[in-house]
């Protein structure tokens, strides 16, 4: 005689909402680095104010962002214990490294651009290149390891997780950028305002190349998940369809990377200021839900 056993045996969350918040403002913060190194390193003299944007930005996430990992952790020495006694082999104890390198080398290159030392800075920003990237890249490591969750187990998810983290430094520099056009440029000359204008402008096609990478990233995931297993192939459509639909489907992927794109692809509104801040709001509210949905909403599934 054939007999089916059903059981439910719950699962504490490996990711709380802190973490995933904490992840949020990670990205930002890594995404404003490079965004400001990138700017820093072309030598065009336009986009000096994007370095320095960028670098202020960074400086106001890294002070919070930190109290948030070090709260749920609960127990604050586990850090100093990956660093004692680490594993090469881990991306926790990767992560530990970018943690730790990150604050000194930022901190050094945001300080001589500030004062103006441009051939120390420029230096410093070769040396925070690497550093950076592996700051916005290795939580993607660490959830596409986690062979349990089908959302997860990815190997898109470093990429996926750094072109979140362009989109969400550009779209808060985009908006910082048009706050302070709105409030300054009545002083500037008309030069001036025409040349901050064409920042904000270049900031939101940045914008559009890496939202198109993003939903390069989303179609990816769902075509491996629904092509991986039975059981994969469930999550993906959850993701878009079911509880998390909401969530992912419709504000990460509609409102915060299709219609953006279609601002940007229309001539008629797509150098309109107040639109672009909505919509780069929209973006980033989006990166934001994107990285609740995949980190802490998909714990809701069962675990295999």
């Amino acid at each position: 005689m054939d007999m089916n056993v059903l059981y439910n045996v719950p699962h504490a969350f490996a990711l709380s909402d802190l973490i995933s918040t904490y992840f949020f403002l990670l990205g930002v913060g890594g995404g404003c680095s490079l965004l400001s190194v990138w700017a820093t390193l072309t030598g065009k003299t336009d986009y000096k104010p994007i370095a320095k944007l960028g670098a202020i930005a960074v400086v106001a996430l890294f002070s919070f962002a930190p109290t948030l990992l070090i709260v749920d952790l609960g127990q604050p020495l586990r850090f100093w214990f990956l660093m004692v006694r680490g594993n090469i082999t881990s991306p926790l104890t990767w992560g530990s490294f970018f943690l730790s390198a990150y604050p000194l080398f930022a901190s050094l290159y945001i300080i001589f651009l500030l004062l103006g030392k441009t051939k120390i800075y420029k230096k410093l920003a070769v040396a925070l290149l690497p550093i950076a990237i592996g700051y916005v890249t290795y939580i993607g490591f660490i959830v596409s390891m986690a062979i349990s969750a089908s959302a997860w187990n990815t190997p898109i998810m470093p990429a996926y997780f750094a072109s979140a983290a362009m989109v969400s430094a550009i779209a808060l520099m985009t908006m910082v950028g048009i706050v302070r056009h709105w409030i300054l440029s009545k002083k500037w000359t008309l030069e001036q305002r025409e040349a901050d204008f064409n920042i904000i402008i270049k900031l939101t096609r940045f914008a559009s190349l890496f939202l198109i990478l993003n939903l390069f990233f989303v179609f990816t995931q769902q075509v491996y998940m629904r092509f991986a297993s039975e059981w994969a192939a469930t999550a993906a459509e959850l993701m878009l369809k079911g509880k998390l639909g909401m969530n992912f489907g419709v504000f990460s992927v509609v409102l915060g990377t299709i219609i953006p794109l279609l601002v940007f692809a229309i001539p008629k509104v797509n150098k309109q200021l107040a639109l672009l801040f909505v919509t780069m709001l929209f973006a980033e509210i989006g990166i934001f839900v994107m990285r609740f949905a995949i980190t802490v909403g998909t714990q809701h599934m069962p675990i295999m």
